[in-house]
Formats: C-alpha cells, structure tokens, sequence
C-alpha cells in the first residue's frame, strides 16, 4: 500500500472524508498520545519498568487503539473495538483492584498461599525496580544475608511482626533488622520472620508451629506489634483468631487469590473473574461490618485477644527456652493526626479513623509493657518522641533513615534482653 493509498484509506485524501478522518486523528493524535504521556508520567516517577505489569497493559491498550485505527473503514467492528479499549484503559487506570495501574511496578509473586497462614513469603524471590531492592532467603524470609547452615543457639534472634518489621519500603541492606544485627554484632544472627500483614494471630501461629529453623530455636525472640491488630477494632462479632476479616483479607491483600491473578493484562477480563469467583473460590471474601458500640466499649474484646497472643507467644517461647522481647510499635502520629478535625480512614483499618490510630496503638504498647513483668517478656520503648516524619514513608512504615533511628532505639535493650555467652 502506497502513501497515498494510505491517505484515501483515512480519508486524508481530498475532498477528505470527515467520517474517516476525525476517527483516524481522535485515535492517533489524542488516545495514543494520551496512554504514551500517562506511562511517560509513571515512568517519571519510577513507577514503570519493562516486564511489568504495568508496561504490558500499556503496550495491550496500545495495541488495541492501534488495532481499532486500522478498522476504521468498517464500522461495525471499529466503534466496538474503540469502545472495548476505552473501557479496559478505563478501568486499568481507575480500576481499584483490578489492574496493573493499582498491582505495583513488577509482577510481584512475593506471597504464596498458605492454608493456616494464608500467606507466607515467597523462597528466594527478588524484585529490583531500579530503586529497590527486595529479596528472600531459600526459607522464605526477608533475607538479613545471615548464612543459614549451621546454626547455634548462642546469639541467635528471631524477629516477628508484619510490613513494618519486613520493611518494606526499605532496600536490601538498610531494613532495621539488618541494621540491627550489624549494631549487635557476633556472635549475634539475626532473622526476620516479618511477613506483610501478619498480626499477633500469624505471629502466634509462626511460633508454634514455625518457630524454628532446621530444628533449632533461637536464644530470643523479638515481636514488632500492634498495628495490623488494630485493623480488627469497632468490627462487629470479631473472631478470636481474626478470622473472619483480617486472616480472609490477606489472601487479597497478598495476591494470592488465585482468580486474582489469572488475567494480568486485561482489567476487563479480571473483573469478570473476580465476580465469579465470589461464587467459586473456596476462600470466602471477607465482609467486615462495624460494632457500634466497639469505641465505647473501648475495643475490649480486641484488647483481651492482643494480650491472651502476647501471653501464649511468651509461654510457648518459654517452653523451648526462649527469652521473648516485645517492641512496642511506633507511628508517624503527625500523618496519622493530620491537623484539627482529622477524621479520614481508609481501607486497611476500615472502620478506624486515622486521628484514633495512636491512641490504640498506645493503649497497646501500655498494655505491653505493664503485663511485661506479670507475662515474662522484656518489652522495650523504642520511644515515640524520637521520631518525626521525616523517618517514615506513611503512617507507619520506615523509610531507611527511620530503620537505622529505629535499630539505634532499640539495640541496647536487645543485646540487655539477650545477652550472649
């Protein structure tokens, strides 16, 4: 085809033709400029690399449009196919749940299911975005670059909590717990059992049942607790193990749902997969609703099951000779509070407002370290007026300067807690 039989094809030829034309420069000039410039933008901002997600999706709506232009002579299939297009652009971009827009930079399988657990993290996974860097050791866990085989009871450290003990806005090298172990020094070795999402209910399951390596148990554990509890309070009929809503919510939050993931690129396809699944999957969706009179109550339940966890961790861990330590959990409470009359909440604590954050989380590390002397545990106060947001990349998470203040905070209480032979 020459260009000028290209031209008469669009109707750019003279006397142009208008129904021809004005699809041919909408599609062109304004949709493929327009996903060209919203990827630009991610890449921008470090959110887009190749073989990812978010780069195949690009690449399918691309195509699509591209796709469409070429059907512009035929009707009956062009308007459909712009339409399908528009739709999947759509939903990829605003699509909460759905699409590679919303699922992170890289196809991220960091998370296998687990049918006690849930979720427990991937072996030997690695993700490297060009900012940072992630990886597991061959057991499973944030790798701390201690060496696995063999292991002495003498200095050993296990190390349990949820994201904000995995660190996960925190590059290879820099996590708290690492620096930790760098602080401590030998004959110290230290290894993070910190999983995204793992509340005391995961914490007490890890050490039940996984709460060894090859058969050999640490000198000390240490728990980094109490936000994803709070998750659990002003819910209604809320189980003792948080099963009705925290331990179903993982499966979704972790990614692996396995109708969550059998379509990547189109967000069309995974929204239809994700309704049937509500009638197939045999993991059931969580529905949370609120206890009215949970805030009043002020969360007694929730507070009665935070430290029944806390009391068997502590006694399971005496059992094997273990000397449990319990750090209370810090909180970027300038974030949290966000000035007069904050009142905004959002899905991960759905019915806790931010304003009310720290004062449960308070409550909790009161509580810990009241029970302390009573339960058998060391607690430690890694102290909250220590940190200001600057250390943090939300209301809770670390960023590396606020890992490093934090293994500072804490590491003379630890090596006090566990001393070694």
């Amino acid at each position: 085809m020459t260009w000028t039989d290209l031209k008469k094809a669009y109707g750019f030829n003279k006397p142009y033709d208008f129904n021809l034309a004005v699809p041919a420069l909408l599609n062109i000039g304004f949709l493929g400029l327009f996903i060209i410039m919203v990827a630009w933008g991610l890449v921008a901002r470090g959110h887009f690399t190749f073989n990812s997600e978010r780069f195949y999706f690009y690449v399918y709506v691309f195509a699509g449009i591209v796709l469409a232009t070429l059907a512009i002579g035929k009707r009956w299939l062009y308007w459909p196919l712009l339409i399908f297009f528009l739709l999947e652009f759509s939903l990829g971009v605003w699509g909460k749940g759905l699409t590679p827009a919303d699922a992170g930079t890289e196809f991220d399988h960091r998370s296998n299911y687990h049918p006690l657990l849930q979720t427990t993290l991937a072996p030997n996974f690695r993700t490297d975005n060009g900012q940072l860097t992630l990886t597991h050791n061959s057991l499973g866990m944030r790798d701390t670059g201690a060496p696995i085989p063999p292991l002495k009871t003498d200095g050993l450290i296990f190390v349990f909590g949820g994201s904000t003990t995995y660190d996960i806005w925190v590059g290879q090298g820099h996590t708290w717990v690492e620096r930790l172990n760098a602080k401590l020094g030998p004959p110290y070795q230290l290894f993070n059992f910190g999983a995204p999402g793992y509340s005391t209910a995961e914490n007490l399951i890890q050490t039940a049942f996984y709460g060894d390596i090859n058969g050999v148990y640490p000198s000390c554990a240490v728990y980094y607790i109490g936000w994803n509890d709070i998750r659990n309070a002003n819910l209604a009929n809320l189980d003792r193990a948080y099963a009705n809503f925290h331990l179903l919510s993982q499966v979704g939050n972790a990614r692996v749902r396995p109708a969550m993931n059998v379509v990547t690129v189109s967000p069309l396809l995974k929204l239809l997969v994700k309704q049937a699944s509500y009638f197939l999957d045999t993991v059931p969706y969580p529905n949370p609703k609120r206890d009215a009179n949970a805030q009043e109550n002020g969360n007694e339940t929730l507070r009665t099951i935070f430290q029944r966890n806390v009391a068997t961790i502590t006694a399971i861990n005496k059992s094997r000779n273990v000397k449990t330590i319990v750090v209370g959990q810090m909180l970027n409470r300038e974030m949290l509070n966000g000035g007069k009359g904050h009142k905004r909440s959002h899905g991960w604590l759905p019915f806790v407002e931010d304003g009310d954050v720290w004062a449960l989380q308070s409550d909790f590390n009161d509580m810990l370290k009241k029970n302390s002397s009573e339960l058998g545990y060391a607690y430690i106060d890694a102290g909250i007026d220590k940190f200001d947001p600057s250390d943090f990349v939300d209301s809770g998470h670390f960023n590396a300067n606020g890992s490093e203040k934090f293994a500072s905070s804490i590491a003379e209480g630890v090596r006090r807690a566990c001393p070694s032979s």
